[in-house]
């Protein structure tokens, strides 16, 4: 459990002009579109219960620099521990857990255009057709059914236990569970859970790699003395094909992501450990040692794979996002709100 509680991608516009390691830069307030150069939405979970969640934005060409984006261009806060992002349109969607909403923005000056409420517990958005997104629930036994016309919910799938990350291939949504030794499969006509895959227990992340296999990383449990795991499975025959024993249990909200080719994958355990996909074994040695630092969240830029690691500090004051060459070299830090957990880029 989370110590202070719980709380990808889109087709990329123009190539990354090198970003030097410079001060922060004002915004430039006459920017009519602020995603028509190339940066990153940095979501900020903030302190439980205190409505200060936000979302920090860069711009990597022109260094323009805001830490809380969303309170400056609507003039309110964001809400009660935002927890992910995920882009649509046009529009990011923003998961604010603990408010029980979606906050919807245009993304190319992310002013407000709509609020999905009525939800539980909300985690990952994942739209799954043109009109319709699933989001999973931290504490709910259901997968919440999204209309996107309107904006509403319409349905609950019955899901039992916590859900996390959901990712869509061939109309057959892969969900995790953080509760179960299973991640579960819905079949995006239907709207229902047509089967299960047995894995590790408390399966937080998921990845496709070039060759279309399903990797799911699970963190284990502490409390029940299980080890973290990581598993390789062929989504044409529903098969675990290979699975990876770590030898400690992993925090719940440690991630596993894969880089541009999708032949590389990163995960988080007390620093970033680096794995081809097909390797036979799991790295010996961490690839960006966490040190000091607490780790809180992974992305990797689609544009040059940079890797970005989210530093929470103490889960308290506001957190930095340190970003690294593909070879581990630290290029540049990035000051955010409290607690960065998650990365949009454009």
């Amino acid at each position: 459990m989370k110590k202070h509680t719980f709380i990808l991608p889109a087709f990329l516009i123009i190539a990354l002009i090198f970003f030097s390691c410079k001060k922060d830069a004002p915004p430039d307030d006459n920017n009519t579109d602020i995603t028509t150069t190339h940066g990153v939405f940095i979501v900020n979970e903030g302190n439980f219960q205190w409505s200060n969640a936000s979302v920090t934005y860069k711009n990597f060409t022109n260094n323009d620099y805001n830490e809380d984006i969303f309170k400056s261009v609507n003039n309110r806060p964001l809400g009660d521990v935002a927890q992910s992002i995920c882009y649509l349109n046009g529009y990011a969607y923003i998961v604010v857990n603990n408010s029980n909403k979606i906050e919807i923005v245009n993304l190319s000056d992310f002013s407000s255009i709509g609020v999905i409420t009525g939800l539980g517990s909300p985690r990952y958005f994942l739209p799954v057709s043109a009109s319709k997104a699933y989001v999973s629930d931290l504490y709910n036994n259901y997968i919440n059914v999204i209309d996107l016309s309107t904006l509403a919910k319409t349905q609950s799938i019955p899901c039992n236990g916590s859900t996390e990350e959901m990712v869509l291939q061939n109309n057959i949504v892969y969900i995790t569970n953080t509760r179960k030794n299973k991640i579960y499969l819905i079949d995006v006509n239907a709207d229902e859970i047509t089967d299960s895959i047995t894995v590790g227990f408390a399966s937080n992340s998921l990845q496709i790699d070039k060759n279309g296999k399903l990797w799911v990383m699970c963190s284990g449990d502490v409390a029940s003395n299980i080890n973290a795991s990581i598993h390789r499975i062929n989504t044409q025959n529903k098969q675990v094909e290979q699975s990876f024993q770590l030898s400690t249990p992993l925090d719940i909200w440690d991630k596993m992501r894969i880089n541009p080719s999708r032949d590389t994958l990163y995960y988080m355990n007390n620093g970033i450990f680096r794995m081809q996909i097909n390797s036979t074994l799991l790295p010996e040695n961490v690839f960006i040692p966490q040190g000091s630092s607490l780790f809180h969240g992974l992305a990797i830029n689609p544009v040059n794979s940079n890797i970005f690691v989210a530093d929470a500090v103490d889960y308290i004051q506001k957190g930095k996002v340190n970003f690294y060459s593909p070879d581990g070299v630290l290029l540049g830090t990035i000051n955010t709100g409290i607690i960065p957990v998650d990365f949009y880029f454009y």
